[in-house]
């Protein structure tokens, strides 16, 4: 367990969003391998590099993992039965479940942007704006979830400051 973590593996997320979305230490123990399995050719993980983020950004990113991780499971999928390539393969097969904790991870954004910013970003302006490739959205705009509104470049770069901004907060 990486040292400012102490001795509890949800402590350091949001505690709102750990009781939303069910999360057990046992489950961020299971998820972290799967993080570590997933990216095993690559010296750090986005796991390690989770304590350079500030709360929220970090606990975005668990839920992406948590619920790609939950989504595997439903699909019949244990992810740490698998190799890295793989599992590489069955997340492609299944973008469903990348889709579904795409969503998540940016809904919990949304969320915490209205309220500690008071700021409000379409989910479909926070993927554009979290990654520089379109292919996040790409994807978001073909799935099942729902129609998503796109705001203008402009608003997509205040959202990409403002989650810049999250990720460098010390908390």
């Amino acid at each position: 367990m990486p040292p400012f973590w102490g001795t509890s593996r949800l402590a350091p997320f949001d505690p709102v969003a750990i009781r939303r979305y069910g999360i057990t230490e046992q489950e961020v123990k299971r998820v972290e391998q799967y993080v570590r399995l997933l990216q095993e050719v690559l010296p750090v993980t986005i796991w390690d590099q989770l304590q350079h983020y500030g709360k929220a950004y970090r606990t975005s990113i668990l839920i992406y993992e948590v619920v790609q991780f939950r989504g595997l499971v439903r699909a019949g999928i244990n992810p740490l039965r698998y190799s890295r390539r793989t599992l590489a393969r069955l997340l492609e097969e299944h973008t469903d479940v990348h889709v579904e904790a795409l969503y998540e991870e940016h809904l919990y954004l949304q969320e915490v942007i209205q309220r500690k910013y008071g700021e409000y970003f379409q989910v479909a302006t926070l993927i554009k704006a979290n990654r520089e490739d379109a292919r996040d959205l790409n994807l978001l705009q073909e799935s099942a979830i729902g129609i998503f509104l796109l705001q203008n470049d402009e608003i997509v770069e205040h959202a990409r400051r403002v989650l810049r901004q999250m990720r460098e907060e010390r908390n």
